[in-house]
């Protein structure tokens, strides 16, 4: 019982990396643009619907079905690391902000 307490208590106290990216159709130029309070969750997930040919998010199922996962690459535009003293809810709305932000630069771009 006292291993599992340890574990729960270094995952609570893990280094939280938070960021904004884009899911980029490389065939169409169509890109997704994101964010996501566990970074490193978001490029596994990418990478397991790559290696499984499952579509990574919904809004591009149609492009991934025609063009193949291959046409899809993920790119982390910005990371972020969470302050300790942050709550979740704060940290997911900064990293809104900053998306909102890096949206800006990709105005006139073709997004899903």
């Amino acid at each position: 019982m006292n291993r599992r307490r340890e574990l729960s208590k270094a995952y609570k106290e893990r280094r939280l990396i938070g960021g904004v990216y884009r899911i980029i159709n490389k065939e169409t130029g169509k890109f997704l643009l994101g964010y996501a309070v566990d970074i490193a969750s978001t490029r596994n997930r990418f990478d397991f619907a790559v290696t499984t040919g499952s579509a990574v998010d919904p809004r591009v199922r149609g492009d991934w079905d025609r063009y193949g996962p291959a046409a899809f690459r993920l790119e982390v535009l910005e990371e972020l690391e969470k302050p300790s003293e942050q709550t979740q809810a704060d940290f997911a709305a900064d990293l809104q902000t900053l998306a909102q932000l890096r949206r800006a630069e990709f105005v006139g771009a073709d997004e899903y």
